[in-house]
C-alpha cells in the first residue's frame, strides 16, 4: 500500500526557469500514514477550538455592545421626555 504525503516534499533544482518542482514522499508504511492522518486530525481539532474559543469572545463582546446601545438607547428616550416636558413648561 502506497500513500503520498503532501506535508513532506522535496524540490528538483533541475526544473527550468528557476522554478522549483515540489515531489510528494511516498509513504508504503500503514503505521506511518496513520501517524501523518492523526496529525492532521489533531491539527484540524486545535484550529477548532482556537475558532471556537474565538467565537464565543465575539458572542460575549457582542452580548455587551447590546446591552449597552440598550441603556444608552433607553437614558437618550428618557431625556427626550424630559425635554419635552420642559419645554412644555415654558411655554406655558
Amino acid at each position: 500500500m502506497t500513500t503520498e504525503a503532501t506535508n513532506t516534499t522535496t524540490t528538483n533544482p533541475n526544473k527550468a526557469n528557476g522554478q522549483q518542482r515540489s515531489k510528494p514522499r511516498v509513504i508504503s508504511n500503514p503505521g506511518d500514514v496513520a501517524g501523518l492522518v492523526m496529525m492532521q486530525v489533531d491539527a484540524v481539532n486545535a484550529k477548532k477550538d482556537e475558532l471556537t474559543i474565538a467565537i464565543k469572545g465575539l458572542t460575549d463582546t457582542s452580548k455587551q455592545l447590546v446591552r449597552a446601545y440598550a441603556e444608552h438607547a433607553k437614558a437618550i428616550q428618557k431625556l427626550q421626555q424630559r425635554i419635552t416636558q420642559l419645554e412644555g413648561k415654558d411655554k406655558e
